[in-house]
């Protein structure tokens, strides 16, 4: 620890100190556990929880992140950070601000104990085929700006909670974590240290 970061220490009491080094254990504990939590692909009734983009990538449906995060923050709202912004004819911006409540803030007398997130996306406005993109040919416009809405809510909601890490591929494992002269003295994480080379 740096002289600077234990003269600061110094400042406060040992109670308030022992009150971050929980702080910091119970956040970790809360926020893993949640990260590593495995996304199932169908729900109750057999409908797809993990879908796939054109693209190939992943995704998970809004309707599942709603309740995952009804279940870990309730209390939770969203509001548009900012109005549709619509890029001339192709494309339609939507930002959201989500905010949760995190009780493990109160132990600094953060009240109300929120957090906040901002998130964005973006979505391409879909025009009737092989039709001029002017707006009598535009299919859905509201379709549009939902979907765009819909993905800049499950950004904030992923950033912020960690919830659906597996599917976004935010998850850090920390099984064989190390520098790679570590693996290689040690012979541990094999299959990491293959992704890597």
């Amino acid at each position: 620890m740096k002289n600077n970061e234990t003269r600061d220490l110094a400042l406060f009491s040992k109670e308030f100190l022992a009150r971050i080094n929980a702080f910091k254990k119970d956040w970790q504990k809360k926020y893993k556990s949640i990260s590593k939590e495995t996304t199932p692909e169908l729900d109750g009734t057999g409908r797809k929880i993990i879908e796939q983009r054109p693209d190939g990538k992943n995704y998970i449906i809004e309707a599942w992140m709603r309740e995952k995060l009804d279940s870990y923050f309730p209390g939770w709202s969203s509001t548009m950070a900012a109005p549709l912004q619509f890029l001339g004819s192709e494309w339609v911006v939507a930002q959201v601000e989500l905010s949760i409540v995190d009780e493990h803030l109160l132990a600094f007398g953060i009240n109300p104990p929120t957090r906040k997130f901002y998130g964005v996306d973006a979505v391409r406005i879909q025009y009737k085929r092989d039709t001029p993109h002017t707006p009598e040919n535009i299919i859905d416009v509201g379709d549009c700006c939902q979907s765009a809405v819909t993905g800049a809510l499950k950004r904030a909601i992923n950033r912020l909670t960690h919830i659906g890490d597996d599917v976004y591929g935010k998850r850090i494992e920390e099984e064989g974590m190390g520098t790679i002269e570590d693996i290689l003295k040690t012979g541990k994480s094999t299959m990491a240290l293959g992704k890597l080379l």
